[in-house]
């Protein structure tokens, strides 16, 4: 059988030290959205019949759209921070954690004006992350 891969997604502003600030963040910046494209195509979840990586493809719960490729045969579905649903309510935004806390593999999208970020590991709270990647974009 093939073996597929669901990989989080979080995009983080320049300054922000926690995992609440990263979480919270309701769209990404155009370096962000060229990034993804880098990734995968965007995908209509609802109706999506190839692998899901969790994500409901029936009535949108989940999101409307994800990030999605085929590497080498295998399926990879992106868990993306500002494609899973927010609420304004939900300070620590739980259906956000649930998805991309419960990867094996997170990649960290940092923006902003310092060639060395300070985003540190421990950042992220997880019992499940195993592979944290940093991808910095300098703003100028």
């Amino acid at each position: 059988g093939s073996v597929n891969f669901k990989f989080g997604v979080l995009f983080a502003k320049d300054g922000q030290l926690t995992d609440d600030e990263m979480f919270s963040n309701e769209i990404g910046s155009d370096a962000f959205q060229k990034f993804l494209h880098l990734l995968g195509d965007t995908i209509t979840l609802k109706g999506w019949t190839g692998y899901r990586g969790g994500l409901d493809t029936k009535n949108d719960t989940t999101g409307i759209h994800s990030v999605y490729t085929l590497y080498q045969g295998h399926e990879i579905m992106f868990h993306v921070s500002t494609m899973l649903p927010y609420s304004k309510e939900n300070k620590q935004q739980v259906e956000r954690k649930r998805h991309i806390g419960n990867d094996i593999v997170t990649i960290v999208f940092q923006e902003g004006e310092e060639p060395c970020p300070a985003f540190k590991p421990s950042m992220i709270r997880s019992h499940f992350t195993r592979i944290l990647g940093l991808v910095t974009a300098l703003v100028r």
